[in-house]
Formats: structure tokens, C-alpha cells, sequence
């Protein structure tokens, strides 16, 4: 759950070079439909702004012919991502981000784009910037072609949604004598937390299984830091911990307060189980 800045990329630029190289019966149409194409990118950019994409049903609906539909739709598929076509500077623009890790999940390489609304059931934003958005291609394929029903249904935006300043990710570590010792996450809003928002960041955790992600990636991270821990006393272990987690939680960049290893690392800095021992057993 990573914020990123938005896009400082014309749609109307976007659009003419993605369709500059189409078949001339096909740029024809294409070019009879920017400005419908424009129009939808401002539509979108204020709905996703007030996270009220949910109510975007009728953009749904346009444009009603079926070939032109179409044809936008391949605007993105053959215009701009194919590595020799008019369009891929952009692609690939919209793909670098920092370090290339996944805004959506914050683990995984980015690999793809994912349309915050589907291209196919909504083409007229089948390349505008804003609803592009570099992910990684397992969550693009979680995500998949889910359309919000209502405010609660909407996945966390990375352009339009920064949740770096509250904490809404939290690690616990279970200890067990029957089984090996796991660590597992949960969602927790603030007493003082919007509901909506509330509910958009337990749909983004459940859609993109990061309770299986980040638990995976906590054990591994334990197993990482268990031959340091053991060269230093348990004050030192409790220093450390503590440390990890601020250092982590400062970076709003990388998710600040709802990074993984934040909530990790805050879980084992209160744990005396771990500090005094447990931590050999990972």
C-alpha cells in the first residue's frame, strides 16, 4: 500500500500518439472519439479524487458502438504496450517507479499496468494515465475486471490514496508448543477512522491476499535477522527491534506506518518471548 504522485502526463497527448500509427479506417474513428476520451479521463480523475468510482455506471455504458469499444480497447492491448508500438514510451514511463516495487501489494516487482477500472468495461479510459496503474502481475490478476459496487468495494488508489499517516496494519506473533511459532496480520482502523476509508483499506487487503503475503515475507524476514539477534543480549535485541521499526515507519515513501515490516517489527519489539529467546525457533 504504497502511494505514488500522480501521473504528469496528458491524456490528450497520450491518446493521439498511442493511435498515431493505427490503420488509417481505424485512426479515423479513433480520432472522433478524443474528445469523449478526454472528457472520461476528467470524469474518472475527479470520482477516483472524491473515491466515489463506484458511481461512474453510465461511462460504463459509452461509447455504444461495439467496434469502437473495441478499438480503444486495442489502443492499449497493440498502441502501447507492445514494445514497438507508438504508444510504449508511455507504458513504460508509467512502469518505473521506485525500486519497482508493487504500490498495491508493496512486496512484489511491478511487471504490468492494471486499469483501476477495466479496460474492457470501461475502453473510453483505456489509456488515460491516472487509471493506469504499475502493479505487479500477480495483483493484477487478483484484481482482475472487479468493478465497485458501492464506496466500501474500491480498492486503495496509489494516485489518489495516501494512508501513511495513520496505522491501519498490525503483526502479531502466535506462539505455539504444538507447532512452529508464525506471525500473522490484520487490519485495525483508528477509533477516530472514516468508515469508507476503513472499509476500502480491508477490501484492498482481502482482494490482493496480503494477510498470506505479509506473513510469508514476516517469516522470512525473521529467518533473515535470526543469526544477528543472537550475538546480542535481550537488551540489545529490544533496541534493535525497536529501531527496525521506527526507521521503517519514517518512510512514508514505502508505506511508513502500514509497511509490513513496520507491523513486523513493532510485534516483536513488544513480545518478551521473542526477545528472550523465541526468536531462535524462526
Amino acid at each position: 500500500m504504497r502511494p505514488l504522485s500522480v501521473p504528469n502526463l496528458s491524456t490528450r497527448t497520450v491518446y493521439r500518439t498511442c493511435i498515431g500509427m493505427a490503420l488509417p479506417r481505424h485512426r479515423t474513428r479513433l480520432e472522433a472519439l478524443e474528445q469523449a476520451v478526454v472528457d472520461a479521463a476528467d470524469e474518472f480523475e475527479a470520482a477516483a479524487e472524491a473515491a466515489k468510482l463506484h458511481e461512474l455506471q453510465e461511462l460504463a455504458k459509452k461509447p455504444t458502438d461495439a467496434a469502437d469499444r473495441t478499438q480503444l480497447t486495442n489502443t492499449y492491448t497493440s498502441r502501447m504496450v507492445p514494445e514497438d508500438s507508438a504508444g510504449n514510451e508511455f507504458y513504460t514511463l508509467l512502469k518505473r517507479v521506485r525500486h519497482k516495487i508493487c504500490p498495491l501489494c508493496g512486496i512484489r516487482d511491478v511487471a504490468t499496468l492494471d486499469h483501476q477500472l477495466p479496460k474492457k468495461k470501461f475502453p473510453l479510459l483505456s489509456v488515460v494515465p491516472t487509471n493506469l496503474v504499475p502493479a505487479c502481475g500477480h495483483c493484477n490478476r487478483l484484481k482482475g475486471e472487479d468493478v465497485p459496487k458501492s464506496a466500501a468495494e474500491q480498492t486503495l488508489h496509489p494516485y489518489y490514496d495516501d494512508v501513511t499517516d495513520q496505522q491501519w496494519l498490525f503483526a502479531r506473533l502466535n506462539e505455539s508448543e504444538s507447532r512452529p511459532p508464525e506471525i500473522t496480520y490484520s487490519i485495525s482502523p483508528p477509533g477516530d477512522a472514516d468508515s469508507v476509508l476503513a472499509a476500502r483499506i480491508v477490501h484492498h487487503f482481502q482482494t490482493f491476499q496480503l494477510a498470506e503475503l505479509y506473513g510469508a515475507n514476516g517469516g522470512r524476514e525473521m529467518s533473515n535477522i535470526r543469526g544477528f539477534l543472537r550475538i546480542l543480549d535481550a537488551a540489545g535485541r529490544a533496541t534493535y527491534l525497536a529501531k527496525m521499526e521506527h526507521s521503517v515507519a519514517m518512510d512514508k515513501d514505502a508505506g511508513g506506518l502500514n509497511h509490513w515490516r513496520k507491523a513486523l517489527y513493532q510485534a516483536l519489539a513488544g513480545n518478551s518471548w521473542y526477545i528472550n529467546g523465541g526468536f531462535a525457533q524462526f
